[in-house]
């Protein structure tokens, strides 16, 4: 195992650990994980960001959400939590049309910021029939909502879940039932309940090794290379139009 192998996975446990270390109690609390998710503005676009990390380096929050919810477009955002309004800046955005609809957004350390804490990124395949609940802000609301589904399938790194999901929700976490990062929503079928999601497994690397270099060319990663996964995406994959 090589330094940044080390580092990773230094980092990762500290991650893991920092629900307990914030809460004060030492216990794990049920709905620590609301504490980690934000609301996105971007001009008339809504959706739903989740942090995945905290850094003096940046001096503020990572946060992670659709390339679809900011315009595939490099620009500043609003961050909404607790009630407070946060200014973010998108810093990594998927080009339109390429894998996998993903964007890095940076937020600003304030006073109001003190009480979000990242979430743990699940480095593991989810496996079908597995439980699983999505949270996001639906459009003109600013509660959020978790839903409970199950795992249906994996699709050409796409995965489906039967979570029903409401537009807003893009880019918003799905979470294990311990409360790890599963993927983000990335869209929803106009007819029934099948909710898509990009699994954490193509993305938890990259944003890893971003946190520990804090080199910002680490993120061309995030976009996927594969003519066929292009293809499958472009044409299978439908998303929210928020």
């Amino acid at each position: 195992m090589n330094e940044l192998d080390n580092k990773m996975v230094s980092t990762k446990k500290n991650v893991c650990n920092e629900f307990k270390k914030k809460d004060g109690t030492g216990k794990d609390n049920q709905y620590l994980y609301l504490r980690s998710v934000a609301k996105i503005e971007c001009g008339q676009n809504e959706g739903t960001a989740v942090c995945v990390h905290t850094s003096d380096a940046v001096k503020g929050h990572l946060f992670l959400t659709c390339a679809h919810v900011v315009d595939h477009t490099i620009q500043s955002v609003i961050l909404r939590y607790d009630g407070h309004a946060i200014k973010g800046r998108v810093i990594y955005v998927n080009r339109k049309a390429v894998p996998y609809d993903i964007a890095v957004i940076v937020s600003e350390q304030t006073k109001q910021t003190t009480d979000i804490l990242p979430c743990q990124i699940s480095d593991k395949t989810p496996t079908i029939g597995q439980k699983m609940f999505s949270v996001g802000f639906a459009c003109r609301e600013y509660v959020p909502s978790t839903v409970f589904g199950h795992m249906h399938r994996m699709i050409y790194s796409i995965l489906t879940t039967t979570c029903n999901v409401r537009a807003g929700f893009s880019g918003g976490p799905v979470f294990s039932i311990d409360r790890k990062l599963l993927g983000l929503t990335v869209g929803k079928l106009n007819m029934g309940t099948f909710h898509f999601v990009l699994p954490s497994i193509e993305f938890v690397e990259t944003i890893n090794k971003y946190i520990i270099t804090n080199n910002i060319e680490i993120l061309n990663d995030l976009e996927s290379k594969c003519p066929l996964k292009t293809v499958l995406w472009n044409n299978g994959i439908p998303t929210f139009k928020v």
